[in-house]
């Protein structure tokens, strides 16, 4: 009987381009577990809205709800045997829906996953209600198995549940996207590059104020901005910040494009900018896979930037134009680039391939399915 995995999720628009690091992820894992060979039936989440209006708060209540009922049947009519139920979660506010959700399966007898996305996850549990933490506590401990982007995370599970089966699984870059050997880079020009939504917590502001401070001293650097803006306030302001800037002839904006074109963008830049304050950063999509194209990861203390960087001086101490202009400086001093280019570019190839992690997850699942066995017999 063929190993099947009934998969709640949140996939977008099955006919645009996914939006955000979630989508992209829960689309990466469904084809992987559809590679691996698993029968996988998907609950899909509803969609998000990029409004929060009282119309938007109670479509959204309703299709929560709704998605309740869904699950509900689907698992009510399911097959247990050899099955799993998979849930994405990002903690936070959500974190009421899910246990409920992680709760139906438990009731009906499934053994459950539950996939903690994004990050945040100890920032709430030590800063939200203890209504909060008494929800969070019970989702850990009612889910059979953890799945976390962010080896961190395994402390406060610890805390919670002592020994509950923990497995790190992180973002990958596509086998399709990332270059079978080093690209290699202009030497005659330094060039800057931020990629990825621009919204207001990802301070692309910060970008060009940086690149405003680097140009001053060098006269051979250049920046491309790459994406889309959700905020129109903040889309004007940066737009003014360019046009304001004594060196606007140097900086590009190009709208969001395909993965095929976005190889076009990464294969000659040499420092990728990322000064992200989003509360929910986890493992971004953008930066792994900056850094499979030689990019220089600069970036902040946020999410599981740390960890996916690997390198401490990478890191700014605080979110400031100065502090980015102060490391990429002192790269570019230091005469360093190629080595902390290739120093990237093989990082990932250690560690965030879709190899790598198509075949950690294959044989965790493997595991899980095993484990179910023996539950049952037992």
């Amino acid at each position: 009987m063929t190993p099947r995995i009934y998969f709640f999720a949140n996939f977008g628009n099955w006919s645009c381009q996914p939006y955000g690091g979630g989508e992209i992820g829960n689309r990466r894992t469904l084809g992987m577990m559809r590679q691996a060979g698993y029968d996988v039936h998907l609950i899909e989440k509803y969609s998000r809205v990029y409004k929060h209006t009282w119309t938007d708060a109670i479509v959204i209540s309703s299709l929560m709800i709704w998605n309740v009922i869904k699950l509900f049947l689907v698992l009510l009519f399911g097959r247990r045997k050899n099955s799993l139920v998979h849930i994405v979660g990002f903690c936070g506010s959500t974190i009421y829906f899910e246990r409920i959700l992680v709760g139906i399966s438990h009731l009906l007898g499934y053994q459950t996953v539950y996939e903690m996305r994004g990050g945040g996850a100890v920032f709430h549990y030590q800063n939200d209600s203890e209504r909060y933490r008494h929800w969070f506590a019970a989702t850990i401990r009612q889910a059979d198995y953890i799945f976390s982007q962010g080896q961190e995370n395994k402390s406060l599970i610890d805390s919670i549940d002592q020994g509950k089966h923990f497995f790190y699984y992180p973002n990958c870059v596509m086998r399709d996207f990332c270059p079978k050997e080093y690209p290699s880079k202009p030497t005659n020009r330094i060039n800057l590059l931020y990629f990825g939504r621009v919204a207001k917590r990802k301070n692309v502001d910060v970008v060009v104020d940086a690149f405003n401070l680097l140009a001053a001293k060098y006269s051979n650097i250049y920046l491309d901005i790459v994406g889309n803006c959700t905020e129109p306030t903040y889309a004007e302001k940066i737009k003014r910040r360019i046009s304001a800037s004594e060196f606007t002839n140097r900086i590009t904006m190009h709208p969001a494009c395909s993965h095929d074109r976005l190889k076009e963008h990464l294969a000659d830049k040499h420092f990728y900018i990322f000064p992200t304050s989003e509360p929910r950063e986890g493992h971004s999509n953008a930066l792994t896979e900056g850094m499979a194209w030689g990019l220089i990861p600069v970036a902040t203390d946020i999410g599981f930037n740390r960890a996916i960087v690997g390198d401490d001086m990478l890191i700014v101490k605080q979110l400031s134009a100065k502090a980015f202009d102060d490391i990429i400086a002192n790269v570019v001093d230091s005469g360093k680039i190629q080595e902390q280019s290739e120093r990237a570019y093989h990082r990932i190839q250690s560690n965030y391939t879709e190899d790598i992690v198509y075949n950690r997850l294959k044989e965790e699942y493997n595991t899980l399915f095993s484990l179910c066995h023996t539950t049952r017999e037992s």
